[in-house]
């Protein structure tokens, strides 16, 4: 006979897989906020080749820029801006901001083989990579050496100036670039230049360079070159074979002040003051390296979404939506916070973020899936759920789906149900996957906490031409660019105009979104703390694991309170978000007595008693009724508090503030500092830390941290 404890446990599952099944999905498993009567307009307004097209006119191939694109405007800014107004689209801005800063940009560049015979191996404007960042104005000839990688004594004796004349005049290959300290010993043994190769894979494609930098522009050291793998070997072979090789290396590099140039278009709401949806794509990645994926291919998909509902709406086969829909084309990041700095009020218009970066290329040939990076979990969102239902029905009406219930295609062969592709683009099956927050684009600016605007990434990875000169659109796919912009507008379309017949299925894709999420990554690792606990720290684990699944489940009720920002306001609009909110605060409360029966399934077998859930200290009830939030002078307009300079200066002065509190990790600042919203008590702030990082963190810790922000003026309460 099983034991109660036995018992309960399994009544505790049985309630949690109830709790946990979503609603239904329809007959064929795809279940989307919109009626297929919108999708089906999208589908056949929003135009791939178009979009491919817009690409290689913006990027067909590196160019050097001429003298008025590096004083005055960039030719692609021009571009975009002239084709928003060419579609008969008013509302758009060319947006200018200087900047304090300069960039330098290689005007000339050539790489030349003098001795045994003279030949040209690379020139700049037709080896866009060829000058390596950090290169400076210079000419230098010598004999070709190779250098091969450097131990810490052979650096520290060429910085003593060991190695006599050996080196001095000599142009070096080398399997990188030189950086830090094997730069300064270069540069002390007289070494004038460095050729490297840049390859993702060298083997795949021998020809490619990828952009590079180095720590040049030194007394002897001037110049870094990058070649592509087949050159940079062949010139390997030769040193290895002792033939004597005279190179010469050619550069002029230009120094100019620098700006910001952001193109900014929306689609005004009926409710213009209310929250919308901004996208963004950035059009610079620095002024040199220059592709068609990253990120043209973002530019122009959004450009297309931008086109595409504009016209549906002009015609009237769509109504003006509630709320407004902007884009942005800026500079990758600095543009965008920038822009958010200079345009006061813009962050709290917004509900969320779409980004486009590196969206084009074709999935089969690059190797690649189609990505979704979700919202952090500090910023939880409904489009998380809203996207992901989008990118579903993709995938189930472009790829053969052999279950049971699944959609067909046309009978008498292996044909996609619904096909969404173009005529000179690829027959590719469509797939995705979605994981957890990143950064290195411009979500990260809406997803800093101090501009705190849910922000997604979509993205092709992996990149077999990642950053290389390569880049060019003959890797892109006008199939896959119809179905990214049409996953993109799909998604803002539900969001910008959520009626009440829009609201019933948004609720539903966020919440089964959630329901996924949960199951996927945290009960596991709520699971595992109390499997791998011992008699003697079972307690803890089981409080351990009570905090995550409470901190997800907050999570997913806070997604759904995010939906209250774009729906209606009727009273069945508030009803039928109201009474799913309830489902998962008992969905939370569940998922807790779940934790604590698993706990005493465990005690069970370990022959100890059942841990107890600890009661809340008069501390943590204490900082339970304290929100600390932003300082009015930091929200969305500081974006860094290492760059802050108040912050800066206490920590001059006191130099032991930060290992005084006891953290644990580097990390546990970084989360308690993005969890602060003027909502979320200090306790909560505490939990949600630690749930996120796994680690336990104390509350006088967080307190000593958040006073110290306090004192800086980083935020108040």
């Amino acid at each position: 006979m099983r034991s109660s404890q036995t018992t309960r446990w399994t009544t505790g599952m049985l309630l949690l897989a109830l709790i946990c099944c979503p609603r239904p999905a329809s007959a064929q498993g795809i279940t989307t906020p919109l009626e297929q009567e919108i999708l089906t307009l999208l589908t056949n307004e929003i135009s791939g080749q178009m979009i491919f097209n817009n690409e290689v006119m913006l990027a067909g191939a590196p160019w050097v820029r001429e003298e008025g694109e590096l004083t005055d405007t960039f030719y692609e800014s021009q571009r975009i801006y002239d084709l928003v107004r060419s579609y008969g689209i008013e509302t758009t801005r060319f947006v200018r901001h200087s900047s304090d800063r300069t960039f330098e940009y290689p005007l000339e560049g050539e790489f030349w083989i003098e001795e045994p015979q003279k030949r040209l191996v690379a020139r700049i404007g037709a080896d866009a990579a060829l000058v390596a960042r950090g290169s400076v104005t210079a000419d230098v000839t010598g004999r070709l050496i190779y250098i091969p990688p450097l131990g810490s004594e052979e650096i520290d004796a060429m910085i003593a100036g060991e190695s006599g004349n050996a080196y001095r005049g000599k142009i070096a290959i080398m399997w990188s670039h030189a950086r830090g300290r094997i730069a300064e010993a270069l540069d002390e043994a007289g070494v004038q230049a460095v050729i490297s190769f840049g390859s993702r894979d060298r083997y795949l494609d021998p020809n490619q360079v990828v952009y590079s930098s180095g720590s040049y522009g030194m007394e002897n050291l001037r110049l870094g070159f990058t070649v592509s793998w087949r050159q940079w070997s062949e010139l390997l072979e030769d040193m290895e074979a002792n033939r004597e090789i005279t190179v010469r290396c050619m550069a002029r590099v230009e120094e100019y002040p620098d700006r910001f140039e952001t193109i900014y278009s929306w689609i005004p709401g009926t409710e213009p003051d209310e929250k919308g949806v901004v996208f963004t794509a950035h059009l610079f990645e620095g002024y040199t390296k220059r592709g068609a994926n990253d990120n043209m291919s973002g530019c122009v998909i959004q450009l297309e979404i931008l086109r595409a509902l504009s016209k549906l709406i002009a015609d009237g086969t769509l109504p003006q939506p509630r709320r407004t829909i902007h884009f942005l084309w800026p500079n990758e990041i600095s543009g965008t916070y920038e822009f958010i700095k200079q345009t006061p009020g813009f962050a709290e218009r917004l509900s969320n973020n779409i980004n486009m970066d590196m969206v084009g290329e074709a999935l089969r040939m690059n190797n690649s899936w189609f990505t979704m990076s979700e919202c952090p979990n500090h910023l939880p969102n409904y489009i998380d759920g809203l996207a992901t239902s989008m990118m579903n029905y993709v995938w189930r009406t472009n790829d053969i789906v052999y279950l049971p219930g699944a959609p067909r295609g046309r009978p008498g062969g292996q044909y996609f149900p619904v096909p969404m592709m173009e005529k000179n683009g690829s027959l590719d099956a469509f797939r995705f996957f979605v994981h957890q927050a990143t950064g290195g684009s411009d979500h990260l600016c809406f997803n800093n906490a101090s501009v705190a605007v849910p922000g997604i990434e979509f993205f092709t990875w992996p990149d077999q031409w990642y950053h290389a000169d390569t880049d060019t659109p003959d890797k892109s796919d006008p199939t896959q660019m119809k179905r990214v912009a049409f996953i993109g507008a799909a998604s803002a379309w539900a969001a910008v105009n959520c009626t009440d017949d829009v609201l019933d299925g948004l609720v539903d894709v966020t919440s089964s979104f959630g329901y996924s999420r949960i199951a996927e990554r945290e009960l596991p690792r709520a699971f595992g703390y109390i499997e791998a606990a011992t008699a003697d720290d079972l307690g803890a684990a089981m409080a351990r694991a009570v905090n995550l699944v409470r901190f997800a489940a907050q999570r997913e009720i806070e997604a759904l309170e995010s939906i209250e920002d774009m729906y209606s306001g009727s009273v069945e609009a508030t009803r039928l978000v109201r009474e799913r909110i309830i489902q998962w605060y008992r969905y939370k409360y569940s998922l807790t007595d779940l934790m604590v029966e698993f706990a005493g399934v465990r005690a069970e077998g370990l022959g100890v008693s059942a841990p107890r859930q600890a009661r809340q200290t008069r501390l943590e009830q204490e900082y339970s009724r304290i929100m600390p939030a932003l300082h009015p002078d930091v929200a969305a307009k500081e974006f860094s508090l290492n760059s802050f300079g108040p912050y800066r200066e206490y920590l001059e002065t006191n130099p032991d503030a930060l290992r005084e509190i006891d953290f644990g990790s580097n990390a546990a600042a970084r989360f308690v500092l993005n969890y602060v919203n003027g909502e979320r008590s200090i306790t909560l702030i505490r939990d949600s830390a630690a749930a996120e990082t796994g680690e336990d963190i104390s509350l006088e810790a967080v307190v000593s941290y958040l006073e110290l922000l306090k004192e800086v003026g980083w935020i108040d309460w």
